[in-house]
């Protein structure tokens, strides 16, 4: 296939089954459509032809065009029901209008071998019409329509010239530059079709190399988040020996270095926990829990809990309550803390001076929840991708003390798990304000939650035993020392056949730690599966650094309790204890 007339690079061989198929389409709906009004057509040309002297010849042809046209649209639905390849039978639809052209040729040289009459002026009419309609059985198709108005416009034209008079030669002159009018326009739609091809390979080719980007870029933070964690997991045990051993030495000294040590890899964890957190949202791994959630309550917790951290920024942190009863909304208090805790926490970070504003407001139903800052504002240009991931307006150092520029990015899509939009107004040099509305429900009474007791050092295991699955020989001998420090039982395996071989008459665990992603593509969930074969029955835990959204997905569906790594070795130690029924040590 050659450039078009219009200079149009020839389509590629994608794009031209795609045309193809899109035809084929169309022409079937062009068919099926003209069935009752091509019939009547063919009946007034035939009743012509038979004013002409034609007689039975005339209703001889209307019989003979109905059973081909029948014959023409059972033929194609056929093919179409078999998928057959569009370009075949687009080739046998070009022939069979062909062979229907030469049909019409026929009864225009029968009519008009007769002698004129103004019967000949109102076929002529009929026919015209004929021609403009067979269009949408082409759909564009230049080719096929030009082969059969040659046959069909050349006799009807040829018809008239016969005549050997002016009126003939009128005639047929405004018949050709008819069907060359017609011929364009077919031309046209043919290329505007081409046109809307090549717009929707390159929409998808671009949709294409997007979602292989995006694709690519999990995969990378993924693998990179994973093996940044698997470090940080062996250190972040180590950190909580180091605190339970100034506990219990009463080591000053000791319990300094500890809490300097725990400050650091607290915040490397929330750079990575960051990361999760997005691959969990992507994954569909959030779920919400719906309730009542007292808004004026929240908002006073929140800023009782960031006030400290303003203070000494030098900045104030009002919170700007409605007066009356509190506001009530249906929502996921844990996710609506943390969108609102993003944005105050962004607040903080850009903001050198002035202050902060968390403020309620009750209107028409909606109580609308704002964090008003008086920071250097964003420009109107960046509003939109201050919402994209690693982007921050105001950290061209890429400080890590101000971010990985996440933030917003998560609020976006915890916003939308919501089923409510974020709001932005924001001007250079006059502050942010960030804001979301949410359905008023009626005022109830609920009592307060309870969470887990605080992970306290020094915690005794009590003898109870302990299996732990990871491996990475640093993370294993790590926690295995923190458990043991603690009072625990413990054994340790870097596989499964490791795993169960620690398995024994004398000795069976109370408690499974398994690293989720292990060597060899096994996962802690075979070694859990291999475990539970053999009759041990222990609750277990999965330990991970994956941030593929796949990945969390798949360890979330268990419904087994995911931890991700670096972990609190004191808080693990806890949440076991919990689970196990033993008291949580003072």
């Amino acid at each position: 296939m050659g450039p078009s007339k219009t200079g149009a690079v020839p389509l590629s061989a994608a794009q031209l089954s795609l045309l193809q198929a899109e035809r084929l389409q169309l022409i079937a709906k062009g068919i099926r459509q003209v069935r009752g009004p091509r019939f009547l057509v063919d009946l007034a040309l035939s009743g012509v032809a038979a004013q002409t002297a034609l007689g039975a010849w005339a209703w001889a042809y209307l019989a003979l065009m109905t059973l081909a046209l029948w014959g023409r649209s059972q033929w194609m639905e056929h093919r179409l029901k078999q998928a057959e390849a569009p370009a075949l039978t687009l080739a046998g639809l070009q022939r069979i209008l062909f062979a229907l052209a030469w049909l019409h040729a026929g009864l225009i040289a029968a009519v008009f071998a007769q002698a004129h009459t103004d019967w000949h002026y109102l076929l002529t009419m009929v026919m015209v019409g004929n021609a403009a309609g067979a269009m949408a059985t082409v759909a564009g198709d230049v080719k096929a329509y030009r082969a059969w108005v040659s046959v069909y416009g050349g006799a009807l034209a040829l018809g008239w010239l016969a005549r050997l008079d002016l009126q003939g030669l009128l005639v047929a002159g405004l018949l050709g530059l008819m069907f060359m009018v017609l011929l364009r326009a077919v031309r046209e739609q043919g290329e505007a079709q081409e046109g809307l091809v090549r717009l929707s390979d390159e929409l998808r080719q671009a949709h294409d190399e997007a979602q292989r980007a995006s694709a690519s870029k999990s995969r990378f933070f993924s693998a990179a988040s994973h093996d940044l964690r698997q470090p940080l997991a062996a250190l972040s045990f180590q950190v909580a020996t180091v605190q339970a051993l100034s506990t219990q030495q009463n080591d000053a000294r000791l319990a300094q270095v500890a809490a300097g040590l725990r400050r650091a890899l607290h915040d490397s964890q929330s750079l990575l926990n960051s990361l999760l957190e997005v691959s969990q949202l992507d994954a569909g791994a959030v779920t919400v829990d719906w309730q009542l959630v007292n808004l004026n309550q929240l908002l006073l917790d929140l800023a009782d809990t960031l006030r400290p951290q303003a203070q000494q920024l030098g900045l104030q942190l009002r919170c700007e309550l409605p007066e009356g009863a509190p506001l009530w909304v249906r929502s996921d208090p844990a996710l609506l803390r943390r969108i609102l805790g993003n944005l105050a926490g962004n607040a903080l970070k850009f903001t050198e001076k002035g202050e902060i504003c968390l403020r309620l407001r009750a209107e028409q139903g909606q109580a609308t929840v704002a964090v008003q800052d008086t920071g250097p504002g964003i420009a109107p240009d960046l509003q939109t991708r201050v919402f994209e991931e690693f982007f921050q307006v105001n950290n061209p150092e890429r400080s890590r003390a101000l971010g990985l520029g996440l933030g917003l990015a998560i609020v976006q899509r915890l916003t939308g798990l919501l089923g409510t939009t974020l709001k932005l107004q924001s001007a250079l040099g006059e502050g942010s304000c960030f804001s979301l509305n949410l359905a008023l429900e009626a005022p109830v009474t609920l009592g307060a939650s309870a969470g887990l007791p605080p992970p306290q050092p020094g915690a005794q295991g009590l003898g109870r035993r302990v299996l732990v699955l990871d491996d990475e020989a640093a993370i294993r001998d790590a926690l295995s020392q923190l458990l043991i420090l603690l009072g625990w039982s413990v054994r340790s395996a870097a596989d499964i056949p490791e795993a169960l071989a620690q398995l024994s008459p004398h000795w069976q665990p109370d408690a499974l730690v398994l690293d989720f992603r292990l060597r060899d593509r096994v996962s802690g969930l075979d070694a859990l599966a291999a475990l539970r074969a053999q009759g041990c029955q222990a609750p277990a835990w999965l330990v991970t650094g994956e941030t593929s959204p796949r990945r969390i997905q798949q360890a979330h569906e268990t419904g087994i309790p995911v931890l991700y790594k670096p972990i609190d070795g004191l808080d693990l130690a806890t949440r076991i204890s919990s689970a196990l029924g033993q008291p949580t040590p003072a």
